[in-house]
């Protein structure tokens, strides 16, 4: 017996089996390409609100540093040189409790889209 006859086929692959191949191949980089950029765009919002908390979190920080804060409201740029960062918001306000004050601070980011808040009790020393 003649084993290279064995091997080879006779018949070949017909045009449907190879769009059937085609269409399976094109699904799955749809797939594939879909699942990347949504893990992308769910990377960089991951880090944004890494970096906000971050902010939110030094800001409060050096509100206990210098002391007891003065109740008022002011908001601005977190870096005055890069416009289009982090802008935040920061609330200070009485509380029920003598001698303590509600610190309220908020980081935004895409123009105010999203947002970090953190809130703190600082008491008078």
């Amino acid at each position: 017996m003649d084993t290279s006859r064995k091997y080879r086929s006779e018949s070949g692959i017909t045009l449907l089996e190879v769009m059937v191949a085609v269409a399976v191949a094109s699904i799955t980089l749809v797939s594939l390409i879909s699942l990347v950029s949504s893990a992308i765009t769910m990377e960089d919002n991951a880090r944004k609100v890494t970096e906000a908390t971050v902010i939110a979190d030094s800001m409060m920080k050096e509100i206990e540093r210098t002391g007891y804060p003065e109740v008022g409201y002011k908001e601005g740029l977190v870096d005055e040189d890069d416009s289009t960062g982090f802008a935040f918001k920061q609330n200070v306000i009485e509380s029920p409790i003598e001698d303590v004050r509600i610190v309220q601070i908020q980081v935004l980011w895409d123009k105010g889209k999203n947002s970090v808040d953190l809130a703190g009790y600082i008491a008078k020393r």
